[in-house]
């Protein structure tokens, strides 16, 4: 099957300058209409066994279900007067000094109050909707959440026995402007550690009074924050780059983000509360936001409420919403049964399908999920008893590469390859002014990113220095990450990786070809060769464990050598030729893969000093995320069994490096004990952590899905699709995830055995690899 055939299959739609990766999920897995085979039947079915269920209230934040629609999310949740409350949440709703906050918290009550007794609320994975069934007989109510799939409006239904009156207040803890004090600050991370000379202020919301700006008294509670200033302008002075700043578009100024709360039959009664104008038996409310640049407050304003106007029809938001999440959950699924004396308190089937509805639910903005916490972070007390408010958490705003990557690294093989668009194009966005600080700091072409990057793409302040006097423009006084260089190949990666899936030519063209070529470019001018022509990588580090003497550190080198060989095998009419000479000159300059003086592990790095400084096995890399070759499967297995570190939690990646190894034990292991990781003081099964970062903790979450479809199923760089790699003969399994080419595996595996396998479309069976010890029907 030629590339361009592959491409009529497999085409993705294009907006503006961005690539809208929407459409990927869809030619890549028939989403829109999902298969209705039997399987598909079968394991809709199954999910309904592993919905979230409680029997009481969850009472405070920590008792919160997540719900969201990839850009507007919701922690909701009852207390024990039977009140019902949303914690807003927006993935782009960043303040002037860069924190992601929370839109607001809106609190809806009855008048007779919900009984909790008797009490039942339900997460309905394959409805998008938290519904609840509370009181009996006379009293009794059924309550139905749910974030509309297709615009960004919450939708909340009462349907009581008796008629109720009900009031929907605004709780907005942001009324005044607020300076940032103490430890808090750090919350801030592009402004880490700045003196405190330095005030870090945000400014109120405002509540939008009864005769709003456009001079009409709407039956609605609008509210909205408002960025006039920005950190930006600072941020790029300081770092020597104010010159340049058209290159950094600045994503705060005037960002908008705020919410509305109407419906039929409600009245405004002050400036924070709509009530229902009577009792009723039957009541539905709105909760309209928008988040966005805007220069016109005014068009803003109209344009919620415009949204909010649209989405009057309840009944069609909901069955619109449960049509996308039932075709979700069609396209993919994975359910495992284990041997009961292996089980934990938490099923893994109700895990995965959890953590994939919160990735699915927040990661469809114009920024990348928030490796700490995403959308759904809750007040810190219930963390670890800090002070602060719902707009806090631990490592603030910015994007670490080694930690935003997690979340979507598996996403191709459940067929949520649309959900890549985020992370491409927040990297793509950031390539321009990537380009002019390598010239700028070190007179070399391309673009580097940096570990840990604004949403700018500039480096956090503290991470650069707040003390530069006497101190060269281009040194970055943040150890951790000062000569981190390797995360431009593994993002090359991920986009070599669906073109494996997709076959998309565009998105190829587009975006892949031209993020290798700036990556590569900055390795061919920033770093010095040997007289054997052999690239010297140096000054750089081995992650952030090994920082002196490093030379041809190892993730750097594995992730070159892969995407030039990568890129060499695209079909000829990829890349022009200039790209193609430097291909061919960036491969013949590849060091070998560092190795132990005997020969027989991965090393680090060619050379380095052995003082260790975190808690990560960079050898490693080789295996995972990048491919090691099929004949050095031992020189791996040695690396795994002596690696200094040997963890489960947060972003460490042990049980997808034992899975690429055919380490069966080692990754069975890892994913029971990820299982035991949700916070004790939280209810919900997927709020990890905080582990090194925070709850819920999306690192974490993410390596276990991509653990598990590890074990399951591998697919290639050679097009090859390898099957049970890692899976353990006693753990049964029902699964359908998605390899090269777009090749859909359905299979069972019952007692030890492989009992039913199906490769859409047939003709692909021949990609298809079983696993020693495994046969196939």
């Amino acid at each position: 099957m030629s590339a361009r055939f592959l491409s009529s299959l497999f085409r993705i739609a294009f907006v503006v300058a961005a690539i809208d990766l929407a459409a990927c999920a869809t030619t890549q897995t028939d989403m829109i209409e999902p298969a209705r085979d039997a399987a598909a039947a079968r394991a809709f079915a199954e999910l309904a066994t592993h919905d979230v269920a409680w029997t009481a209230p969850g009472g405070d934040e920590a008792g919160s279900m997540p719900i969201g629609n990839g850009t507007f999310g919701a922690n909701v949740w009852f207390d024990a007067k039977g009140d019902l409350l949303v914690l807003l949440s927006h993935t782009d709703a960043f303040s002037e000094i860069e924190r992601l906050l929370k839109l607001g918290r809106v609190r809806v009550s009855c008048d007779p109050p919900l009984s909790v007794a008797p009490f039942a609320q339900r997460m309905r994975f394959a409805d998008g909707m938290i519904e609840v069934d509370a009181g009996a007989g006379d009293d009794r109510a059924t309550v139905r959440v749910w974030i509309d799939s297709a615009s960004e409006v919450l939708h909340a239904t009462v349907e009581s026995a008796r008629p109720r009156t009900v009031t929907a207040t605004l709780e907005n803890w942001r009324d005044a402007a607020r300076t940032l004090e103490g430890g808090e600050r750090n919350s801030s991370w592009v402004m880490r550690d700045a003196p405190a000379s330095i005030a870090l202020t945000e400014s109120a919301d405002i509540v939008v009074p009864a005769e709003d700006s456009l001079g009409e008294s709407p039956d609605a509670v609008a509210w909205y924050h408002r960025n006039e200033s920005s950190i930006v302008a600072f941020t790029l002075e300081h770092q020597g780059l104010l010159a340049f700043e058209t290159a950094f578009p600045d994503p705060l100024i005037l960002r908008t983000f705020g919410g509305r709360i109407d419906g039929e039959g409600f009245a405004r009664t002050d400036a924070n509360t709509m009530r229902s104008t009577a009792p009723n038996t039957s009541h539905a409310l709105r909760v309209t936001v928008a988040c966005s640049q805007a220069d016109d407050l005014a068009s803003w304003q109209r344009r919620l409420a415009s949204v909010a106007a649209n989405a009057a029809d309840h009944a069609a938001s909901r069955a619109r919403t449960a049509a996308w999440w039932s075709a979700r959950f069609a396209t993919s699924w994975v359910f495992v049964d284990m041997p009961e004396a292996e089980r934990g308190a938490l099923a893994l089937s109700q895990a995965y399908a959890a953590q994939r509805a919160a990735a699915l639910a927040a990661t469809g903005g114009v920024f990348p999920v928030k490796f700490n916490g995403s959308i759904f972070t809750v007040a810190p007390r219930f963390v670890n008893g800090e002070p602060y408010n719902d707009d806090f958490r631990r490592w603030g705003g910015d994007y670490w590469w080694q930690n935003t990557r997690l979340p979507y690294h598996g996403m191709l093989a459940r067929g949520d390859g649309d959900r890549l668009r985020s992370l491409v194009d927040f990297y793509f966005r950031a390539l321009r002014g990537c380009a002019v600080r390598a010239k700028e700091y070190y007179g070399a072409d391309g673009a580097y990113f940096p570990e840990t990057m604004t949403t700018f793409a500039t480096y956090s302040n503290g991470d650069y220095g707040w003390n530069r006097e006497g101190v060269e423009k281009s040194v970055v006084q943040c150890p951790w990450w000062q000569w981190e260089w390797n995360q431009g190949f593994e993002l090359v990666a991920l986009l070599l990786d669906h073109w494996d899936h997709t076959g998309d030519e565009r998105m190829l063209e587009e975006r892949t070809v031209p993020m290798a070529r700036e990556v590569l470019r900055y390795f061919d001018t920033r770093f010095a060769r040997d007289e054997r022509g052999v690239l010297v990588i140096s000054p750089t580090q081995a992650l952030e464990t090994y920082w002196t003497g490093v030379v041809n550190d190892l993730p750097s080198v594995a992730g070159l050598r892969e995407i030039t060989a990568r890129l060499l095998a695209l079909p000829s009419g990829f890349g022009g030729p200039d790209d193609r000479a430097l291909w061919e000159r960036m491969r013949a300059s590849c060091p070998p893969l560092p190795l132990t003086p005997d020969g027989t592990r991965l090393a680090p790095a060619e050379k380095f000093d052995p003082v260790r400084s975190n808690c990560e096995n960079p050898e490693l890399y080789a295996v995972w995320p990048f491919w090691l070759q099929s004949d050095m499967l031992e020189i791996g297995r040695a690396s795994f069994a002596s690696r200094i570190e040997k963890m489960t939690q947060g972003w460490t990646q042990d049980g997808m490096q034992a899975a690429r190894l055919g380490l069966v034990d080692e990754a069975a292991a890892n994913v029971r004990a990820k299982l035991e990781n949700t916070h004790k003081n939280f209810r919900y099964p997927t709020f990890w952590g905080p582990n090194f970062d925070w709850v819920p903790d999306q690192c974490h979450g993410s390596n276990l899905l991509t653990t598990v479809q590890e074990m399951l199923l591998q697919s290639r760089p050679d097009g090859t699709i390898h099957l049970l790699a890692a899976w353990p003969k006693s753990w049964d399994a029902r699964f359908r995830l998605y390899g090269a080419a777009g090749t859909r595996i359905t299979a069972e595996v019952r007692e030890g055995a492989l009992v039913s396998l199906e490769v859409d479309p047939p003709a692909h069976r021949a990609r298809v690899r079983v696993a020693e010890g495994w046969v196939a029907p």
